[in-house]
């Protein structure tokens, strides 16, 4: 008996060999869409690892500005740019990276909040914010816009304030707050108020909220223009210098010879800060966070993290 042999023509071997090709393909798709997939969830758990890292050295930095300024509450019953929160964290080497971070007093510029007092508009403060636009070259009843965001009532300060008219008429319309400001970047949602108008701001301004009274220890020459109507800038960097800092009570800060011939009301001026800022970037190999976080100490030395605000090439 004889078995017959089939042998392929040339037109199915050629078809044989596409076929083999084409399966080799659709094989060599799906490992490499598999290596790409492992690639990315690979990717995707370190950045979310980098990313608990750097909150846990965020929180161990929080740590180190409370115990900064615990230590310097017990040594100093004032507050000036020489205390101890005053000296940053140099570069300081953590696995694959490095971190840094310093400490900025906030109650030597002008708190926001403190427009609205009891209530109803500080005359004093509301005389010191039109003093500061006036020097930073911001339009001064762009301060009646303010008073109209963060007042309880819905009364247009005319004829430059704003209310829920004005802002219920934007493409995107919106109502005023009717409570104190969250944050200085919350001025952009005002009407008139522009980017470089808060870039000219954010040196010399924060924000509270509670009233807080303003450092002469700490303040700048700018903010202590704003402190008397007429302070030039020469005279306000004689202050700034003055001798007689850092100063133990308001009344030393008053009777400096900087301020001859100058009438400054004291009211709502103190020695002492509540309120710092807590700056910082943590690296660790290709990704970086960058930080602030605002804290509050109380008389009795408790620190408490108000809010924070970061960027970060983990997260995107």
């Amino acid at each position: 008996m004889k078995t017959s042999e089939y042998k392929l023509t040339r037109g199915e071997k050629g078809i044989a060999l596409i076929t083999v090709l084409l399966v080799l393909a659709v094989v060599t798709v799906a490992l490499v869409s598999l290596s790409s997939d492992r690639q990315i969830d690979t990717r995707r758990t370190e950045n979310q690892l980098r990313s608990i890292q750097a909150w846990e050295y965020l929180h161990s930095l929080e740590a180190w500005a409370e115990n900064q300024l615990i230590v310097d509450l017990e040594e100093n019953p004032y507050d000036a740019d020489s205390d101890l929160w005053s000296k940053p964290l140099p570069a300081t080497a953590i696995p694959e990276g490095n971190l840094a971070a310093n400490i900025t007093e906030l109650q030597g510029r002008i708190n926001l909040n403190n427009l609205i007092s009891e209530d109803k508009p500080s005359d004093e403060d509301v005389l010191r914010l039109k003093r500061l636009f006036g020097i930073l070259g911001i339009k001064t009843e762009q301060v009646d816009v303010m008073l109209d965001w963060i007042d309880t009532d819905t009364e247009i300060r005319y004829p430059n304030g704003a209310e829920d008219e004005t802002y219920s008429r934007l493409s995107t319309p919106y109502r005023t707050a009717n409570v104190l400001f969250s944050d200085v970047t919350e001025l952009l949602r005002l009407q008139g108020f522009t980017e470089q108008d808060l870039k000219k701001m954010q040196p010399y301004v924060y924000v509270a909220k509670s009233y807080e009274p303003l450092n002469v220890n700490t303040a700048n020459a700018v903010v202590l223009r704003c402190l008397a109507d007429g302070i030039k800038k020469n005279q306000a960097e004689s202050i700034f210098r003055a001798h007689g800092k850092p100063f133990e009570k308001v009344d030393d800060f008053l009777k400096d010879e900087a301020l001859a011939d100058i009438t400054i009301n004291k009211k709502h001026l103190t020695v002492n800060s509540n309120h710092f800022l807590l700056s910082g970037q943590i690296n660790m190999g290709k990704h970086s966070l960058t930080f602030q976080s605002q804290l509050t100490r109380n008389k009795n030395g408790e620190v408490t993290v108000v809010k924070r605000s970061r960027r970060s090439s983990i997260d995107g």
